[in-house]
């Protein structure tokens, strides 16, 4: 599954082909794309950052959802998912939210006190 994260001018984009049931159409699928602003957002406060988290995690998961070609859940999803989440927080290189990302709410806040 191609996966890419655009990341320009405070905005960060979240880029997945689109995983809907197979057609008959001549040509591929257009990528499915989540926007995140990340204008307005203090990386230095711990609560700004779980709240951007979750919206990173909530598009990442949207757009390697193929709930479109089957009602479940899959391995596939999952993967893509922590993927496209793994690779917004290495390439956004905001220390709090690599905190989070890597080892939860404690590790954030234990991050937040240096």
């Amino acid at each position: 599954m191609l996966k890419t994260l655009v990341v320009a001018a405070g905005t960060l984009a979240l880029i997945t082909p689109a995983l809907a049931a197979p057609t008959r159409s001549a040509g591929p699928q257009a990528p499915d794309v989540r926007t995140i602003s990340t204008a307005g957002v203090d990386f230095r406060d711990p609560a700004a950052v779980s709240a951007f988290y979750r919206r990173l995690r909530d598009a990442a998961g949207a757009v390697c959802d193929s709930y479109a070609a089957n009602s479940r859940v899959t391995s596939q999803d999952v993967a893509c998912t922590e993927n496209a989440l793994a690779k917004a927080v290495r390439e956004l290189d905001r220390p709090l939210l690599t905190a989070l990302h890597d080892g939860g709410a404690a590790t954030l806040l234990a991050a937040a006190r240096h």
